[in-house]
């Protein structure tokens, strides 16, 4: 999965709306810094690896903390964040990645979970202006859903 997978997603879109979305690739390493949900703007957010796809999420204009925070901290009050899934499902977790990687998934906590996640984990970002509305930011969420097929997905993941 790359930019060209989100290049792919956003002409998709744009074939079957008519809106034109911006579609960022932030491979894992020292790239994978999310960005600022801008003003005006809402967005859907994919987290992978090359071979699997982990969550697909939304973030509409009042989201912010959704949208570069709640996924990458581990917090109770939080629902549906991707880091309680991983937590949660941790041995599910460990089968896509080497059992050279076991040992550190297993010691993911609150104060290293971000860390891992920007250093091991892919992300996509779509950006498309709020005045398209809460059904378009609706709409792009489930096709890329669709065509990816996220391991996580809903508040019991």
């Amino acid at each position: 999965m790359t930019q060209a997978l989100a290049d792919s997603l956003q002409l998709e879109f744009l074939k079957i709306t008519g809106i034109k979305v911006e579609a960022i690739f932030l491979p894992k390493g020292a790239l994978h810094q999310p960005s600022s949900l801008p003003t005006g703007m809402q967005g859907v957010y994919v987290f992978f690896t090359d071979a699997n796809c982990f969550k697909v999420g939304k973030a509409g204009p009042k989201s912010k903390a959704r949208w570069n925070s709640h996924h990458y901290n581990l917090d109770e009050t939080t629902p549906s964040a991707f880091t309680k899934s991983i937590v949660k499902n941790r041995r599910k977790f460990k089968s896509y990645f080497s059992d050279s990687q076991h040992s550190e998934i297993d010691q993911l906590e609150k104060s290293n979970i971000g860390d891992w996640i920007r250093n091991n984990i892919s992300r996509i970002e779509f950006l498309l202006p709020e005045k398209e509305g809460r059904y378009a930011l609706s709409l792009l969420e489930a096709l890329v859903q669709f065509r990816l097929k996220p391991e996580y997905e809903g508040r019991d993941a």
